[in-house]
């Protein structure tokens, strides 16, 4: 990652993945399959690229939260990927279960498939949609500003007497990431 840079390493992962992917859904020989699990163990540095990338790009107050949205969509994707993918082999009435395909009613339409694994090619396109997005990632951070009590302007370490709202809220302005939406005139982009 120190030689490549956080996104390219993302975009790396992410383009091993979908080569993985597609070698699954295309493959129709056993040795194909142990070749692609090769290729997922390189596609394998994703996920602590862009966790690197988000520390980052956070700002110091905010890395729980960014690193928590981020295990927090890990694990959803983790718990719905395996229902999702499931009705995909459902869909394209693929048995996991026979070794043998049967000449039978329900089998006639795999047996003249041209694709033998559907999810997989599924995965592929939407890693594909993820790389596309990833090439829109920032090139270095914005420097990442200290947090002040961006909200009122001023620190205080005591707050009014009577006030409702006596807590500073969890995140100031809608931002979590600590980017700014346009690079500022005369701030410089280096590589960690």
């Amino acid at each position: 990652m120190r030689s490549l840079g956080k996104k390219n390493t993302v975009l790396l992962g992410l383009g091993f993945q979908a080569l993985q992917l597609a070698w699954y859904g295309l493959g129709s020989q056993a040795w194909m399959v142990w070749a692609a699990g090769a290729v997922a163990a390189v596609s394998s540095i994703t996920f602590p690229a862009v966790s690197a990338l988000v520390s980052q790009n956070a700002e110091s107050d905010q890395q729980g939260v960014a690193q928590g949205i981020i295990t927090g969509i890990r694990g959803l994707c983790n718990g719905l990927g395996p229902a999702l993918y499931g009705f995909i082999f459902y869909m394209f009435h693929v048995e996991l279960t026979e070794l043998e395909p049967k000449l039978n009613s329900n089998n006639a339409a795999l047996q003249g498939a041209l694709v033998p694994g559907p999810p997989f090619l599924f995965g592929a396109c939407i890693v594909l949609i993820s790389f596309l997005v990833a090439l829109f990632i920032p090139e270095c951070s914005h420097g990442a500003k200290k947090h002040s009590n961006s909200v009122s302007g001023t620190v205080t370490d005591t707050p009014e007497q009577g006030s409702d709202e006596d807590v500073e809220p969890l995140l100031p302005n809608g931002s979590i990431w600590g980017l700014a939406a346009f690079e500022e005139p005369g701030s410089q982009c280096t590589e960690l």
